[in-house]
């Protein structure tokens, strides 16, 4: 894992890795086991993807469970404060409407819903997931259940939503709480 995700976990932007300091041991495992299968990784212009899935198919699940233990024990990395000017009441109620009640108002996620803890992950790499979702590089295989969502939720959003979602949780990962945003 450290070649690509840094020996504390902390992602490399250079190679489009995420932080994966923190992240659940559920979560670890059942990702690397998408990758292994062919639910992620599968699509011809996601790269970064692609290599992951190649390291998957090297991993024993014991190895896959020890890494998981691993890296849920490294201390969490918060994703980046929100730039200066950005519209942070407008990013609170998008968020609380639309993300929120699979990602949970602290952005952690939520094992029930096999979503995704945000909070951890650099915008860039948000970024390309989002647009991944959108564009079924990510989530679009059958079987997918949890994945089509997010394709689903992704699909009618313009590239300025889905910058304001992935900048949004850097605000989350210091603090800001979108639950009296809800139904705004």
């Amino acid at each position: 894992c450290i070649a690509c995700h840094g020996p504390n976990g902390e992602g490399k932007v250079e190679l489009h890795s995420p932080s994966i300091a923190g992240l659940p041991t559920w979560y670890v495992e059942e990702q690397v086991k998408k990758f292994r299968a062919g639910t992620r990784g599968f699509h011809p212009e996601d790269l970064p993807g692609q290599q992951m899935r190649a390291i998957a198919l090297t991993l024993t699940d014991a190895q896959i469970s020890e890494a998981a233990v691993t890296i849920a024990a490294l201390p969490i990395r918060p994703s980046e404060s929100p730039p200066a000017g950005f519209d942070l009441e407008n990013a609170r109620i998008s968020y609380a409407n639309d993300c929120m009640e699979c990602h949970r108002y602290n952005g952690k996620g939520e094992i029930v819903f096999h979503s995704a803890q945000l909070v951890t992950l650099n915008r860039s790499y948000l970024l390309r997931q989002l647009m991944n979702f959108r564009s079924g590089r990510r989530g679009a295989t059958e079987g997918d259940m949890y994945g089509s969502k997010m394709v689903e939720k992704t699909r009618s959003l313009t590239d300025d939503e889905i910058e304001m979602f992935a900048t949004y949780i850097g605000a989350l990962a210091h603090g800001d709480d979108p639950r009296a945003a809800r139904e705004k």
